[in-house]
């Protein structure tokens, strides 16, 4: 449901949130899955003053949260993966937001999105560091 563009969740997305989350002031959003998938996402700040973003489905089960982190929270095999292959003169220029992510079977993976040779990519690496994989991002 929207009132003047702002999105109000079903009520047990709501309750979820504030169970995890209390106290704390959240944008929502609506992702569009598979089907008649639908989920809402909730954009906030964290304790520790970074963007986090909540994924919940219709029904308000967790399914992932995502903090923006520095390069530098990487794991080392991470940030030398990506001064190997996204570096400019040896400093990673062309990566921009990089967040953690843990999923509602507790995974742990880091994504970074980077640019390279005019396109831009999420790349993905698991919480040892060690790359999973790469995916372009279409720019509409």
């Amino acid at each position: 449901m929207a009132q003047n563009g702002i999105i109000v969740p079903p009520e047990n997305v709501t309750k979820s949130f504030e169970s995890q989350y209390s106290k704390k002031n959240v944008v929502w959003s609506i992702e569009y899955g598979k089907g008649d998938d639908v989920y809402f996402e909730g954009e906030f700040t964290d304790d520790k003053k970074s963007k986090a973003i909540v994924l919940y489905d219709s029904n308000g089960v967790f399914k992932s949260l995502k903090t923006q982190i520095t390069i530098v929270k990487l794991p080392l095999k991470s940030q030398n993966y990506l001064k190997k292959n996204y570096s400019a003169k040896g400093k990673v220029k062309s990566v921009g937001k990089i967040f953690y992510m843990i999923d509602d079977k507790n995974n742990e993976t880091y994504v970074a999105v980077a640019k390279k040779d005019k396109k831009l990519y999420n790349i993905i690496f698991d919480k040892t560091g060690e790359f999973i994989k790469r995916i372009e991002i279409n720019m509409l």
